[in-house]
Formats: structure tokens, C-alpha cells, sequence
């Protein structure tokens, strides 16, 4: 006799519709014999590989490149709003950083998700001080802050650059002669970059000091009378020379230092020691920005 056909040549195969392991029976129908086997249903769903783009600066867009898939059936489409919709172009730019729920769903609507970030890079920040005052002739040395590691530093630029110690490093020594602007500009192994100025102003005020009266009588207090200044400011006195009330000079030197008193008057004039009086001066003071400032008044001789 003949037994029940489940399946046969005159028969549609079976369908299948979800995976999993199937036990196979197979039937002759003749003579009764029967054989069993195992048979492994799996799922043919689609894999990708997303490629992400990171913003190389901060402010900058990212991107998220889904072209390699693998398993499915093509054609594809593509979601980064967790499958609510869909484009046929595997590429997505301009994307702000955040977390995105990729999806991608085969001609079969299988689909893969996973989740892409797009990471905020840190910004590069430079933080210097943005104002200082110094005096003719002192020095200022430069702190420079940023906010990024020091190995993604690719180039240092200070302009302008002749009065500092170096000019492609983060904390130079500033020794200008005049107010001077200064822009530091850095930028990183991505390229990004950043600007900072700083304004050193320049106290050209007269370091220079000169007595009004001196009591040249041997007791090693106040004998001589000279031009007292700040060497760092100063760099000579061209001329100085003392009148008497008729205009003659009683006392002349020129091209010293200041602050010495062997450039100075020790009340003599033709080997004789001057009487008491009021005695006019005058000296020409040049600095070391090159500029040169007369200065001049009275002393009072004194015993």
C-alpha cells in the first residue's frame, strides 16, 4: 500500500521562514522505510562595517561611510535615525557629533543596527595675558596655555617676532624697546588653529634722577654731583655740563655711564673749590631704544 505523502516530486518543497534546526524524515512509500536527519536553518542577514569620519576641529562636521556590506540581499538601504528613514546612498555628511543609530535593511527588510558616535573634538584654546606694562628696558617672559596635548602641536608662529627670545615657542622671553602687539598663532597636526595677542606696553617714562643740591666738603655723603639712572633704560649720557650764574661752564663730560661718581662734579673749577652759589645744568640722556631726552635745572652748592 501507499503512505501518506508529506512531500514528494509531484510536491512543493516545504517553506521556511525562521531559523533554527529542523529534523528531515524521509519516507519510501513502497516498502515503509524510513531515514532521519538534521538540517540547520540560519538567517542570511546583512553585516556592516560603518567607517567614521571624526570632525578633524572643534566646530566641525563628521561623516559616516556605510558602503561595505556583507550577507543579505542587495540592494540596500541605509537609516541613521534608528530605521526611521531610509536612503539608497551608503554616505552621510555634515553630521553634528553625536551617538547614531545606524541601520541598514536588505531587499528582504532583514536589517543591522549599531550604534556610531561622532565625537566633539577638544577645541584648541591658547590663553595668554592680554595686557602688560613693563619699563624701558625690562624683560617679560610669556606664559602661553592650551588646551590641546603638546605633541598635536605642529607649528608655533609669534609675530612679531624680533624682540623675543624665540619665535616658534609657547613661552618666549619679550625684551621690546616700544609698545609692541604681539600675535601668537598654533595649529595642530589636523590643522586646526588658533590666534591669541598680547600688548606689551612700553613705559618710556625717565628712569633718570639728578640731585638739586650736593655739599661737596670731603664727608663722603652727597660730595659729588652726578646723574643717577636705570642701566637697564639708560644706555649713556652723551654730555653734562654745570653753569655758573654768568653762563660759564664751571664743569663738562661726555659719552658715560650713569651712576658713577668719577663722571660727576666735585665742586672744583681751575683747581679751586666753587663758593656756595646756584648753579644751572644741563644733560642729554640717550636710552637704549636709540631716542635721546634733554634734561636739564639747578643745583645748589652747598658746605
Amino acid at each position: 500500500t501507499v503512505g501518506n505523502l508529506l512531500c514528494g516530486v509531484a510536491s512543493p518543497p516545504p517553506g521556511i521562514h525562521q531559523p533554527g534546526t529542523y529534523l528531515l524524515t524521509v519516507t519510501n512509500t513502497l516498502n515503509g522505510c524510513t531515514d532521519t536527519d538534521h538540517v540547520t536553518i540560519t538567517r542570511d542577514e546583512p553585516t556592516a562595517e560603518p567607517e567614521v569620519f571624526q570632525p578633524p576641529c572643534y566646530g566641525d562636521k563628521g561623516a559616516i561611510a556605510l558602503g561595505t556590506v556583507s550577507g543579505g540581499t542587495p540592494p540596500y538601504v541605509y537609516s541613521l535615525d534608528g530605521g526611521q528613514t531610509f536612503d539608497s546612498y551608503p554616505i552621510f555628511t555634515h553630521l553634528e557629533p553625536d551617538v547614531y543609530p545606524v541601520v541598514v535593511q536588505d531587499a528582504n527588510g532583514c536589517e543591522y543596527e549599531q550604534n556610531v558616535t561622532i565625537i566633539q573634538p577638544t577645541p584648541l584654546d591658547l590663553i595668554v595675558e592680554p595686557h602688560v606694562e613693563i619699563k624701558l628696558g625690562e624683560s617679560y617672559q610669556i606664559h602661553t596655555q592650551v588646551t590641546v596635548p603638546l605633541d598635536d602641536i605642529t607649528d608655533i608662529t609669534w609675530f612679531p617676532s624680533e624682540s623675543l627670545s624665540c619665535g616658534d615657542c609657547l613661552n618666549p622671553l619679550a625684551t621690546p624697546t616700544a609698545t609692541t602687539l604681539y600675535k601668537l598663532t598654533v595649529v595642530t597636526e589636523n590643522g586646526c588653529e588658533d590666534s591669541a595677542p598680547i600688548l606689551i606696553v612700553v613705559n618710556k617714562e625717565a628712569s633718570v634722577y639728578v640731585p638739586n643740591a650736593f655739599s661737596p666738603n670731603g664727608d663722603g655723603t652727597n660730595d659729588v654731583f652726578m646723574i643717577y639712572a636705570d642701566p637697564a633704560s639708560v644706555a649713556k649720557i652723551k654730555s653734562f655740563l654745570v653753569f655758573n650764574r654768568w653762563g660759564e661752564s664751571v664743569f663738562q663730560y661726555f659719552n658715560f655711564e650713569p651712576n658713577n661718581p668719577a663722571y660727576g662734579w666735585d665742586g672744583m673749577h681751575r683747581g679751586q673749590m666753587m663758593d656756595p652759589a646756584v648753579f644751572a645744568w644741563f644733560a642729554e640722556v640717550e636710552f637704549i631704544d636709540g631716542r635721546t631726552e634733554i634734561f636739564k635745572g639747578d643745583v645748589t652748592l652747598m658746605r
